[in-house]
């Protein structure tokens, strides 16, 4: 009898150990899913870009075209609502550099002509955003378009111009705090992307000089590319 119950207890141990084990392993891999990656619910994502401001009319055809430029740099959020849409918000700092044609016809920000001449306007800016994923895909971004718009602080306002003097020196001249130069700016975006590479288009609705100057403005279209910064 001893014996027998002695064996019943052990049974018992033994079933009622292997029990807890098992539903703890179920219970953990059937509730906890992971929510973060490029395509669940949420993700997030550095990115780099660069781009080139493009004429949208004759008054502003006094920069450089493919020489004047605009780099972004940035984090990135997004939130998956469905399958095939999701929303996000991102920010980060836009460093562009307008530069200046050396002509008859030179009016901005003067008259005067000089070696090299350019603006550095740098800005801290975020955006908010609508995405489309097109096609069916895995945990990945796959491809998408975005429409959203931005809005910024222009945080550094440059003025910079380069000369060679009759001693064969080089004198730069650097004017900042511009104030002819608006302190925020805002408009809309674009991206059409797959995967971690996307091309870009941004279109600045806002001014760059204030009304009270009269400069023509500076191009508002700029066009480029994107890449994702994630595993």
């Amino acid at each position: 009898m001893k014996k027998l119950i002695t064996f019943l207890l052990f049974a018992f141990s033994v079933a009622a150990y292997s029990q807890e084990i098992l539903l703890e392993q179920n219970v953990k891999a059937d509730t906890i899913r992971p929510s973060r990656g490029p395509n669940l619910k949420n993700f997030t994502q550095g990115y780099l870009g660069v781009g080139f401001p493009l004429f949208t009319n004759e008054a502003v055809t006094y920069t450089k075209p493919g020489l004047s430029t605009s780099f972004d740099f940035g984090v990135r959020y997004k939130r998956k609502v469905c399958s095939h849409f999701a929303l996000g918000l991102d920010f980060g700092f836009n460093l562009s550099a307008y530069k200046l044609k050396q002509d008859e016809w030179k009016m901005v920000p003067d008259t005067i002509l000089n070696d090299k001449e350019k603006f550095q306007i740098n800005t801290a800016a975020g955006s908010a955003f609508m995405r489309i994923n097109v096609g069916r895909r895995g945990n990945y971004i796959g491809n998408y378009l975005d429409m959203g718009a931005y809005g910024g602080w222009n945080i550094s306002k440059k003025h910079k111009t380069t000369n060679e003097n009759a001693e064969g020196e080089k004198v730069k001249v650097l004017t900042g705090r511009l104030k002819y130069i608006e302190s925020f700016s805002y408009g809309l975006l674009a991206r059409v992307g797959t995967n971690r590479y996307a091309f870009t288009a941004r279109y600045r609705l806002s001014d760059i000089f204030k009304s009270s100057y009269a400069m023509p403005e500076l191009p508002r279209l700029i066009v480029g590319i994107e890449v994702g910064l994630f595993k």
